[in-house]
C-alpha cells in the first residue's frame, strides 16, 4: 500500500514539476527538490522495519559484529551519494552527479580496507606457509 503513496506522490510531483515549468522554469528545480526530499522521506519510514531487522540481528551474533556499523555506513554512503547524483543530474551538472558517485565509492573502498585486512589475516592464518 505504501508504494501506491509513493507512486501517486512522484505522479503528483510530476505533474506540479511540468506546470512550474512551463509559467517559472527557474522555480521548476526547487519543486523538484521538494517532491524528491518528500519521497525520501516517505521511503526512510520503511526503512524502519529494516533497521529493527538489523539491529536484532547483530545482537543475536557476536561473531562478526564489528562489521555491522560498517555496513551501515557503507549502505549509507551508497544511498545518500546515489540520490545525491541523481539530484544533480535532474539539474542538468551530470558531471558533478558523476564525480559525486566517485566520491562515493572512494569512501565506500575507504570503509572497506578494515575487513580486508581482516579477510587476508584469517587467509594467511588458514593457508600454511
Amino acid at each position: 500500500m505504501e508504494l501506491f503513496q509513493i507512486a501517486a506522490m512522484a505522479f503528483c510531483g510530476i505533474a506540479l514539476v511540468s506546470l512550474v515549468k512551463a509559467y517559472k522554469p527557474e522555480i521548476s528545480l526547487y519543486v523538484s527538490l521538494a517532491v524528491g526530499l518528500i519521497l525520501l522521506l516517505l521511503i526512510l519510514a520503511q526503512l524502519q522495519d529494516v533497521f529493527v531487522f538489523f539491529e536484532e540481528f547483530d545482537e543475536s551474533f557476536s561473531y562478526g559484529s564489528s562489521y555491522f556499523p560498517i555496513l551501515w555506513k557503507v549502505l549509507a554512503i551508497a544511498y545518500i551519494s546515489d540520490f545525491v547524483a541523481q539530484v544533480c543530474k535532474d539539474a542538468g551538472e551530470e558531471s558533478i552527479g558523476n564525480k559525486v558517485e566517485l566520491a562515493g565509492k572512494v569512501i565506500i573502498f575507504c570503509l572497506a580496507i578494515p575487513l580486508m585486512q581482516d579477510l587476508l589475516n584469517l587467509l594467511s592464518l588458514l593457508i600454511p606457509e
